[in-house]
């Protein structure tokens, strides 16, 4: 049991870096690297449902994050 929640708690933080390195490119009008940084959180994402290594409520709760990012990012084209 404590295996997963520290299993579950490195997820979380290496989700929250990834939104984070989204945030960062934002917040500095990186528009590339904002993409970017979206994609591989998006791919990590499906990467950690796929494999199972996620609960159906993080993913969602995740899964909304990421749209939120989406929707900001609007109109962003390489």
């Amino acid at each position: 049991m404590g295996l997963f929640n520290s299993k579950s708690k490195q997820i979380k933080k290496e989700m929250d870096n990834l939104f984070n390195d989204i945030q960062i490119n934002l917040e500095n009008n990186y528009k590339d690297l904002a993409i970017g940084a979206r994609k591989k959180a998006e791919e990590r994402l499906e990467e950690l449902k796929q494999s199972n290594q996620l609960s159906d409520r993080d993913y969602t709760k995740f899964k909304q994050k990421l749209d939120v990012f989406t929707e900001r990012m609007k109109g962003y084209h390489h």
